[in-house]
């Protein structure tokens, strides 16, 4: 007697089978051809914006050209240029200072006011909003206003200094190289530190109480608290912050250069104003292109390498 097969059986009874119903495969395909398109728009907006512009700049920093008349390619020598550059060097000096400057007053800052600020006591709600309120202004607005504030004539500092006494500590604060990037840095943190104090709110508003009153009843003290259960736990939190600090300080340009606009003596160029005056004021669009590439290539293994050694194979649950 001769029996079907094994495939012929199973085919039969309908187990087994791997072929789909010709409906269902036309569903999954229409249901994938509607995710493509739903991604469709926000891609042709990234590569006309972003990708179009960046292969552009590449071209053009390979070219001599001046923004009008046909380009002329020169080849590497752009970035031969910009390697002997001493102010384009001293730029990345000066965002360098910078960017600590403003790891101190705006992150640093942000989470000592969350720590401070972190609980519902009566006035506190008021506080989180003043010290965010800076953020509602245009940093064009934030320079304006501090560059009057920094005025050494009638700047309300120097005038408030001459009303208590000081008369002597008045400085032109914006003029002088050795307090210039200084006085940048405190708007900065100004500006900012309110920011980050919230997204530091957030992530100590997820903590659980449970953990401190543990450590309480271990003994442990406040400060010690903070360093063996906050800090831990905002592991994560903090290296988004810093790194959103990081790029942010290679990309400012209208705190520079509203308030000092690289001076005094390039005190305070960083590579964005550099790359302002020399494709618009002087109009060398090839050198600034070849400088925007320096920029997006240092800023690209900055942020890799500082990921990647702050990363961490299991994220701290709580």
């Amino acid at each position: 007697m001769a029996f079907p097969s094994r495939a012929r059986a199973r085919s039969e009874v309908g187990f087994g089978s791997d072929r789909r119903p010709a409906g269902a495969s036309r569903a999954a395909r229409l249901e994938d051809a509607q995710k493509y398109l739903f991604v469709l728009p926000a891609l042709v907006l990234f590569a006309t914006f972003v990708l179009l512009p960046l292969a552009s700049a590449v071209y053009y920093s390979f070219t001599v050209w001046d923004g009008l008349r046909t380009p002329e390619w020169v080849g590497w020598w752009n970035y031969v240029r910009a390697w002997n550059d001493s102010v384009h060097v001293r730029s990345y000096l000066n965002v360098g200072v910078y960017i600590a400057g403003t790891l101190v007053v705006e992150v640093a800052f942000g989470l000592l006011m969350a720590v401070l600020l972190a609980s519902n006591r009566r006035g506190f709600g008021f506080m989180r909003g003043l010290f965010f309120s800076p953020m509602v202004l245009s940093m064009v607005a934030a320079g304006l206003l501090w560059t009057y504030v920094y005025d050494y004539r009638r700047g309300l500092l120097n005038e408030g200094l001459r009303a208590v006494g000081l008369g002597g500590w008045a400085h032109p604060w914006l003029s002088d190289g050795a307090t210039a990037m200084l006085a940048v840095i405190v708007v900065s943190g100004w500006k900012y530190a309110g920011f980050y104090m919230i997204i530091f709110l957030a992530a100590l508003r997820r903590i659980p109480q449970s953990l401190y009153e543990a450590a309480m009843l271990d003994g442990a003290t406040p400060l010690q608290r903070f360093a063996h259960v906050t800090l831990p736990l905002l592991r994560e939190t903090t290296i988004v912050a810093v790194l959103l600090c990081v790029t942010g300080g290679f990309a400012a340009f209208d705190l520079f250069f509203t308030m000092t606009n690289g001076g005094p003596f390039n005190a305070t160029e960083i590579p964005t104003t550099w790359i302002v005056k020399q494709a618009f004021d002087r109009h060398n669009m090839g050198y600034g292109a070849a400088l925007t590439v320096v920029m997006t290539v240092v800023v690209g293994v900055v942020s890799l390498a500082y990921l990647l050694a702050t990363r961490r194979r299991h994220a701290v649950e709580y």
